[in-house]
């Protein structure tokens, strides 16, 4: 978000799990057959080995600036590579809060790739997004962009409020859905007025 300071610190990254599970790699040596030529077999690079760093099942990460939430995410796994700075969590959902600490929309999917650096996120596979005025957003991927507070897709778009539906690609919107455009193959099947400010 412009101007303010995330705190995503030890505190802010919480693992309801007793501890961190360790990764323990084993290798395995394997030794010729008598009579058969010894080779030599290459060890894996690192860039070959995809393990996390850490682990952990009831993920939650929550995002503030001055003292105030702005987001939380929940995951019923998590996995953590300290050398991409990413979480790759499933089964999540993200609440989004105004500056008054009101939830104004939520955000489900089967999987979300974290940048911990910006804060950005990838949403993979089912994803929803609802807001409290009862504005539906579905999508198969959409990324989130923290700096900007904007949500954006490339991918086929459906929104449906009140008995309006709008579909189309090239997705960009606030969280809450308020002002949000299509920019490529827009169909709408309006049943109702749609509210002022709304870009179709």
């Amino acid at each position: 978000m412009r101007g303010k300071v995330s705190q995503l610190q030890s505190g802010v990254i919480r693992c309801r799990v007793p501890h961190v599970l360790s990764l323990i790699v084993v290798v395995a040596i394997v030794g010729c057959q008598s009579g058969c030529r010894s080779r030599s077999i290459p060890a894996p690079g690192a860039a070959e080995l995809h393990f996390p760093d850490q682990e952990a099942r009831d993920f939650t990460l929550t995002e503030t600036s001055e003292g105030t939430k702005n987001w939380t995410l929940w995951a019923s796994y998590a996995a953590m590579y300290n050398a991409k700075n990413l979480v790759d969590a499933k089964t999540i959902q993200i609440e989004f809060f105004d500056s008054k600490g009101k939830r104004y929309s939520t955000l489900v999917a089967d999987q979300g790739l974290v940048d911990q650096r910006t804060n950005n996120l990838e949403a993979i596979g089912r994803v929803r997004v609802v807001t409290e005025t009862g504005v539906h957003m579905e999508t198969d991927s959409l990324h989130w962009i923290n700096n900007t507070q904007k949500i954006i897709s490339e991918s086929f778009v459906k929104v449906t409020r009140n008995q309006d539906v709008v579909t189309g690609y090239g997705f960009e919107s606030d969280p809450n859905l308020d002002h949000f455009h299509l920019k490529r193959q827009v169909r709408a099947e309006v049943r109702d007025t749609l509210h002022g400010g709304d870009s179709l």
